[in-house]
């Protein structure tokens, strides 16, 4: 009895771990200072789970061995490259710690894949929760500038933009991007009448919540995500959203080329100057001046990617934890091949993988990432609602985030929801292995009968 109750316990510790980890550390507990509910389980887990996991492995359950295996040896990668090549600061200390908690999550999901239940419950919970409490948070900060969290926009005058539980209004649009999805399909995990309004609800604020970002990036990630979603839905569905993709493509380009007609003195909102400058995006040439009177994104993003490239060609087995920032910065003061504009961000994910943990890092992190958006293109059909539903949204999500990933300054640090992503995939498929050997025995005994 004793032993029922722990592993009721433990189960209940894993998903407050998936539940809390959303808020990004703004969940806390009066009188522990800074420690979020989130970091304390994070200090349990991390001598507990990975031994855990480890022994049901040994004991042979073999459940996604490519996927774990390939996100350990990256985990590995990421601490040996930690002690050989960063300064051991705090800020150093806590990228490591981060993906140390992401790895934790993508665990977390692993286990609770053997309770699907225990799963469905946590996230028909943890989902919409964290969806709305990040609605009801963004429209306060649209209402009253008064950011929870630190925006590089507020500044000493603060502007009505959203930035929720993220530190940048890009993080922000970039999550969005990543969880409509989840909330757009929100009625297949749980079939109730009332869900399709509550899910229709989120949706249409969490359109308006990433407009009044202004994140380019994660506009155009929810395009790529709409572009998706014609491969995972079938018949008048399908239908559907090729409808809704070709309005949303005619609608944003009619606006921005409206905005084009209007003088340069015109006074817009924030959102729409950032929509009138998605233009910028098509700037390659750096002779060329931008609407804004400053270099475009993809002119920067290519000067770092380049110039990222040079850093991989002398250093191909990575710089280490924050290596491209430390990297940039360096160039900042010295005579610099590439000219980044003053940027020591790598602002892509893949890039500052890349620099950071040489090239076997960033084929491992590619193996982990495409094989979970693989793994749930095949299952997007699965008879079991919670496998649907997971693979139905998360395709598109992990599909938009291919680029939605190179507007933030770094996903790599302080974005658990990319983590729970990868987590809510890989219990997906478990799930699926987990059904697919069930039925395989059932049919076995009926052979023998």
């Amino acid at each position: 009895m004793k032993r029922q109750y722990l592993a009721v316990l433990w189960r209940i510790l894993l998903a407050l771990y998936i539940g809390t980890s959303l808020y990004e550390g703004y969940l806390t507990i009066p009188g522990l200072g800074p420690h979020s509910v989130f970091s304390l389980i994070q200090r349990v887990l991390v001598f507990t789970l990975p031994f855990v996991v480890l022994y049901m492995v040994i004991r042979g359950d073999r459940r996604l061995m490519v996927p774990l295996v390939s996100l350990t040896l990256w985990l590995f990668l990421v601490g040996i490259t930690f002690i050989a090549d960063s300064p051991h600061t705090y800020y150093y200390f806590y990228y490591v710690w981060s993906q140390v908690g992401g790895y934790l999550l993508v665990l977390s999901f692993w286990y609770l894949a053997l309770y699907p239940e225990w799963l469905r419950w946590t996230l028909r919970l943890a989902i919409p929760i964290y969806f709305s409490a990040t609605m009801v948070l963004s429209l306060w900060e649209i209402k009253t500038a008064h950011h929870l969290a630190q925006s590089r926009e507020n500044g000493l005058h603060p502007t009505h933009i959203p930035t929720a539980f993220y530190y940048d209004p890009n993080n922000l649009g970039t999550a969005l991007a990543l969880m409509l999805p989840f909330i757009v399909f929100l009625g297949i995990l749980w079939r109730r009448r009332w869900i399709y309004w509550v899910s229709g609800i989120l949706t249409l604020v969490g359109l308006f919540v990433l407009y009044k970002t202004g994140s380019r990036g994660g506009e155009l990630a929810l395009v790529l995500d709409l572009a998706a979603l014609p491969l995972v839905l079938r018949g008048r569905a399908r239908t559907i959203a090729l409808g809704i993709l070709g309005l949303t493509v005619v609608v944003m380009a009619a606006a921005i080329v409206i905005l084009q007609t209007l003088p340069s003195t015109a006074h817009l909102p924030f959102a729409l100057v950032k929509l009138k400058h998605m233009t910028d995006l098509l700037n390659f040439s750096p002779h060329k001046v931008t609407a804004h009177r400053g270099p475009g994104s993809v002119m920067i993003r290519l000067a770092l990617l380049k110039s990222g490239l040079h850093a991989l060609a002398l250093h191909p087995l990575g710089l280490g934890p924050r290596g491209a920032e430390r990297y940039y910065a360096y160039w900042l003061h010295h005579p610099s091949p590439y000219n980044t504009y003053g940027v020591i961000d790598a602002h892509n994910m893949w890039l500052e993988n890349a620099i950071d943990f040489g090239w076997a890092g960033l084929a491992l992190y590619a193996l982990f990432y495409f094989w979970v958006l693989i793994g749930l293109f095949r299952r997007i059909n699965h008879p079991d609602p919670m496998i649907r539903f997971i693979a139905t949204a998360g395709v598109p999500a992990l599909f938009g985030f291919i680029l939605g990933s190179l507007s933030p300054s770094s996903v790599m640090i302080g974005f658990n929801v990319m983590w729970v992503v990868y987590g809510t995939g890989i219990a997906a498929i478990s799930l699926a292995q987990i059904r697919q050997h069930s039925d395989r025995i059932q049919e076995k005994r009926f052979d023998r009968a």
